[in-house]
């Protein structure tokens, strides 16, 4: 593409969709995409998303990889919400790939809902995923704003909460708030993703035309942050680093579980 946004950010973009046989068989079955129609359908959707918003994961199609499915918890997130009839919100969804992958992988859609910032990209997930009648029947997404403590207020609790590459967009006065308002929505524990390092620090939103800065958490300081932010009452109980790209630090992934103490 030669379009301005993609010769600007073409660190972070990335032209062919990496197809693998995984992919393939997923959209087959899910999204009645068939292989031969696959890489224009994802290139044309991700196009599209990406004239909105440069974000790396648009980019680099991180979100033909859902991370929920890296958490350490995900297979009791799914058991929970099969078996006992658990709840699990996604905050920050973008396409929402990984509530497509909680489907996929067995949990009712009527016990999964998912927020996000900018409604266009919960229409481009119907259009990517080709399931709007089923997700809009079920009013399985909704805008969203963290900082909306109106909507915060009107949000019935999920026994899990999921947040892939969102508390790190925050700065480091901010995410204690963030975190604060999270355990708003949860009643067991909330499990993510995001930005990493082995020293903790703020660095500059360099992909987007947002500005300000990042925190990037090492698991020492990740696990303080909450600690002080709930006064005890969450506990971080895991926080691992994941390096994503030949050992650089800028580069690392934190994946982690915080859950509310007491919880079994």
């Amino acid at each position: 593409m030669a379009n301005e946004s993609v010769d600007k950010k073409s660190a972070f973009y990335i032209d062919e969709p990496p197809i693998n046989a995984d992919i393939e068989s997923f959209f087959a079955k899910y999204a009645s995409v068939p292989p031969s129609a696959l890489r224009e359908h994802l290139t044309t959707v991700r196009d599209r998303a990406w004239q909105r918003h440069t974000h790396q994961c648009l980019g680099c199609w991180r979100f033909l990889f859902p991370s929920v499915k890296l958490s350490p918890i995900y297979s009791e997130i799914v058991a929970k919400c099969i078996d006992d009839g658990a709840t699990v919100i996604d905050f920050g969804c973008c396409l929402g790939q990984d509530i497509r992958q909680l489907v996929y992988d067995g949990v009712p859609v009527e016990r999964i809902r998912g927020y996000e910032l900018d409604p266009f990209f919960i229409e481009q997930g119907y259009e990517l995923f080709r399931d709007q009648e089923i997700m809009q029947g079920k009013k399985v997404f909704a805008p969203g704003n963290i900082l909306d403590d109106q909507l915060l207020n009107e949000i019935k609790p999920a026994d899990y909460v999921y947040v892939g590459s969102f508390i790190h967009l925050f700065d480091v006065k901010s995410q204690p708030d963030i975190c604060r308002r999270l355990t708003r929505i949860a009643k067991r524990a909330i499990a993510g993703r995001q930005a990493g390092a082995v020293v903790p620090g703020e660095h500059p939103r360099t992909w987007d035309s947002l500005g300000g800065k990042l925190m990037r958490h090492s698991p020492e300081s990740f696990t303080q942050m909450w600690s002080e932010a709930t006064n005890g009452e969450w506990q971080v109980e895991s926080a691992t680093l994941q390096t994503t790209n030949n050992g650089n630090d800028s580069h690392k992934g934190l994946i982690f579980v915080v859950r509310k103490r007491g919880d079994q």
